[in-house]
C-alpha cells in the first residue's frame, strides 16, 4: 500500500512550531517511504476560521521548504482541500447514519448541558453524554422553542484500542465513551466528523499528529466503525515544552506583553493604562480588555511589546522568520524534537533527513524546545550555506522586519554576509553587529577608549591621525588599505594593533569588527575620514 501522511491545520492563527513539526514529521515518512504528502485546510470552525490565516499557513509551509503533492495551490484528485468546500460529502454519510440510527439529533441547550457536566462533578464522576431517549412531546416542545439540533452519534458499547505506533496500545474503556457531536448546530460537520471521512476519501495511511490528540482518536475510531470503515495507523508525537517546563502557547506573547505593561504603568505611577492606548494607538477599550485577560489579540501584545522595547517569546513560524533564522536550521531543530536519526548527528539538511527518518525512532518524552541549542544550529547552518543561499535568505528577512540594514544595495548586503558569516548566529545578529556600517557612532566604548585611543605615548589617538593621513592617499582596496596601514606600522616601529584598533574605534565606536581591510573598504573614503575626524574631535 501507498503511503499517504497529511497536515492538515485550522486557519484560526499563524503556524505554531508544534505544527510545523507534525507537517515535517509527515513529509518525512511519505517521502521515505515513496509516498505521498496531502495539506488540507480543517476550516469548519466558522467563526475563528479566515482566509488571511490559511494564506499565512501555505506561506509559511512554502518558506520552510515543506511542499506537499496535493493540496491547496497544487490540487490532487482528492479535492477539493478546503473542508468548508466539502459540505456536500459529509452531509451523505451523516444522513447515512442517521437513517441507519447509528445517530440522532440531540437537543440539549448549552445551559442545559453545563448543568449536567456541573452535576456530575458535584457526584465526583465523570460526565459522559449519552442518548437520553426524547419524547416526543419533548421534540415537539424544542421544535417551538425554536432550538436546532446537534447530531451526535451512538457510541459503541465496548472498549476500543488505539493502536498506536509510537506510544503503544492505548484502551478507551467502553463507559467513557460519550455520544460524539458529529453535525454543529450550525449545519457544519464537527473536526471529529470531517476528519474521519476527508482522511478516509483522501486514502490517508498513516496519521502523524502531537499527543494532545490522543483522547480525541476513540472518538474517530468510533466514527470509522459506524461508517465501516478502516481506519489509518496513529502515531502521536510527544509534546514540546518552553525550557521552564511550560507548554509552549501562544498565549505567553499576551502573558509576557501584560506583564510588561503592568511593570511600565506602574513606574509611570499611572492608576490605568490610558497613556500607553494614546502611545500605541490601540482602540482603549480593547487594551482594556486584553489587560483583563478578556482577550489574548497577538497584535496588541506585538503593539506593546515594539513600544515597550520588550521581546516576546517566538511561538510562531512567522517568529523565527522575523528572528532572522534560517528554515534549513529550523527545520533540523524541530526534527529533532521528539526523533533522532540513531547516531550523534544534529546538523542535516532535509534529503538527509528524509533518507534517515523513521517513525520507529520517534520517542515517547516530551521535548524542550530549547533556543540556545537552536541558535548555535542556526550558526552552524550560517557557515555551512553558501554565500548565493544566505542573500536569498537575508532578502526574505528584509520583507519581515525592520532591518537598519534594508538601506543598503544588494552588492553591500552582500559584502556584510561575506563579513559576518563566520560571527553571527542569526541575520538578528547581522542587525546588531553591522549597524555601524549604516550609523555612525557618536559615543565609544569606555574600556576601548581607555585601552586603545588614550594610553601610549605615542597615544592611540596620535596613530589614528597618522593614520588618517596614510589611507587618505592609499589605493581604496582591501590589499591597498592593509598595504597601506602595515607599512605604517613598519615606520613607526609598532604592531599593525597599536594602528588597527584606534581605526576600528574611530568606525565602529568599539575594538571590534570583521577584518581591518574590509571593514574601511565598504565605506567610501570620505566617510572614513569624517569618522575619523569625529573621533579625534570627541577627545580633543
Amino acid at each position: 500500500m501507498t503511503v499517504r501522511t497529511r497536515f492538515a491545520p485550522s486557519p484560526t492563527g499563524s503556524l505554531h512550531v508544534g505544527g510545523a513539526r507534525t507537517a515535517l514529521y509527515c513529509l518525512l515518512h511519505a517521502r521515505r517511504e515513496g509516498g505521498q504528502f496531502v495539506l488540507r485546510i480543517e476550516d469548519t470552525d466558522q467563526a475563528r476560521s479566515t482566509e488571511e490565516s490559511a494564506k499565512g499557513i501555505v506561506d509559511d509551509l512554502k518558506w520552510l521548504g515543506l511542499l506537499w503533492d496535493e493540496g491547496p495551490e497544487v490540487g490532487g484528485d482528492f479535492g477539493p482541500y478546503f473542508q468548508s468546500q466539502r459540505l456536500d460529502i459529509y452531509n451523505r454519510y451523516l444522513d447515512q447514519l442517521l437513517a441507519e440510527g447509528k445517530a440522532y439529533e440531540a437537543w440539549e441547550s448549552r445551559e442545559e448541558l453545563q448543568a449536567m457536566r456541573d452535576a456530575a462533578q458535584a457526584a465526583k464522576r465523570d460526565f459522559v453524554f449519552r442518548h437520553p431517549g426524547y419524547a416526543d412531546e419533548d421534540v415537539a416542545r424544542y421544535k417551538a422553542e425554536g432550538r436546532t439540533p446537534v447530531v451526535r452519534l451512538r457510541a459503541p458499547s465496548h472498549d476500543l484500542v488505539v493502536h498506536d505506533v509510537v506510544l503503544g496500545d492505548v484502551v478507551m474503556p467502553a463507559e467513557k465513551l460519550e455520544d460524539v457531536v458529529v453535525r454543529k448546530a450550525d449545519g457544519f460537520p464537527t473536526y471529529h466528523f470531517a476528519v474521519v471521512v476527508d482522511d478516509h476519501h483522501m486514502g490517508i495511511t498513516q496519521v502523524l499528529r502531537g499527543q494532545e490528540h490522543l483522547m480525541n482518536t476513540p472518538k474517530h475510531l468510533a466514527i470509522y466503525e459506524a461508517l465501516g470503515w478502516e481506519p489509518p495507523k496513529y502515531g502521536h508525537m510527544p509534546l514540546i515544552f518552553s525550557m521552564d517546563g511550560s507548554k509552549m502557547s501562544k498565549r505567553d506573547k499576551a502573558k509576557t506583553a501584560r506583564a510588561a505593561a503592568r511593570d511600565a504603568s506602574k513606574a509611570r505611577g499611572a492608576k490605568d493604562h490610558a497613556w500607553l492606548a494614546e502611545a500605541t494607538g490601540v482602540d482603549a477599550a480593547e487594551l482594556q480588555q486584553f489587560m483583563k485577560k478578556k482577550n489574548d489579540g497577538v497584535a496588541l501584545a506585538e503593539a506593546i511589546a515594539k513600544h515597550l522595547a520588550v521581546p516576546l517569546p517566538m511561538i510562531d513560524v512567522t517568529d523565527f522568520k522575523k528572528g532572522g533564522y534560517l528554515p534549513e536550521a529550523l527545520n533540523n531543530f524541530l526534527a529533532l524534537l521528539g526523533w533522532s536519526p540513531g547516531d550523534d548527528r544534529e546538523v542535516m539538511t532535509l534529503a538527509e533527513m528524509q533518507e534517515l527518518f523513521t517513525v520507529d525512532r520517534i520517542g515517547k518524552t516530551n521535548a524542550k524546545f530549547d533556543t540556545t541549542k537552536l541558535e548555535w544550529l542556526n550558526g552552524e547552518t550560517i557557515r555551512r550555506s553558501t554565500l548565493d543561499r544566505l542573500v536569498e535568505a537575508h532578502d526574505d528577512y528584509l520583507g519581515w522586519t525592520e532591518s537598519p540594514l534594508a538601506g543598503l544595495s544588494a552588492a553591500q548586503r552582500r559584502d556584510l554576509l561575506e563579513m559576518y558569516q563566520a560571527r553571527i548566529k542569526t541575520f538578528a545578529d547581522l542587525d546588531v553587529q553591522a549597524s555601524f556600517f549604516v550609523t555612525a557612532p557618536t559615543a565609544y566604548d569606555d574600556k576601548g577608549a581607555a585601552k586603545w585611543l588614550l594610553k601610549g605615548e605615542p597615544t592611540g589617538l596620535a596613530h589614528l591621525a597618522a593614520t588618517r593621513s596614510a589611507i587618505a592617499e592609499c589605493v581604496w582596496t582591501v590589499d591597498g588599505i592593509e598595504e597601506a596601514v602595515k607599512s605604517l606600522a613598519e615606520a613607526r616601529e609598532v604592531g599593525m594593533g597599536k594602528l588597527a584598533q584606534p581605526l576600528r574605534m574611530a568606525l565602529t565606536g568599539t575594538a571590534s569588527s570583521p577584518g581591518l581591510g574590509q571593514t574601511v573598504a565598504f565605506f567610501a573614503r570620505d566617510e572614513v575620514l569624517a569618522r575619523i575626524d569625529a573621533c579625534l574631535a570627541h577627545f580633543a
